[in-house]
């Protein structure tokens, strides 16, 4: 965890400094970053942390999957294997006891891909 944290940290100031100085937020809903995209209206368990990468935490105990719904218009890569989605979809992420489901839009935060 230490070596994600410090892989974010260049990421996570430019967003605090967006929020201090823009009023955007840095934990945004789906539908704040894809406000085209209906089903991000309806998403009340995943949110971006700034505006390229997607968090689905796991809320059901027991569970070592969930879905998560990827919005349309960008490519997601999964942060943990650095597989690549397409957009626009539900897809079922693997999400064993130690593994938040963390994806990146449009192949920003490459740094990120492994540091896990």
């Amino acid at each position: 965890m230490c070596r994600l944290r410090e892989a974010m940290r260049p990421y996570t100031r430019r967003h605090m400094a967006e929020a201090h100085e823009a009023g955007q937020p840095v934990m945004r809903g789906m539908f704040h970053q894809f406000p085209g995209d209906e089903t991000c209206w309806d998403l009340a368990d995943q949110y971006m942390f700034g505006p390229d990468l997607l968090v689905a935490p796991v809320l059901e105990a027991g569970a070592t999957d969930r879905g998560v719904y990827l919005p349309a218009s960008a490519t997601w890569t999964d942060l943990h294997t650095g597989t690549r989605h397409d957009g626009g979809q539900w897809i079922t992420a693997d999400a064993p006891l130690d593994r938040i489901p963390l994806y990146t839009r449009d192949g920003a935060l490459p740094d990120l891909i492994g540091a896990i």
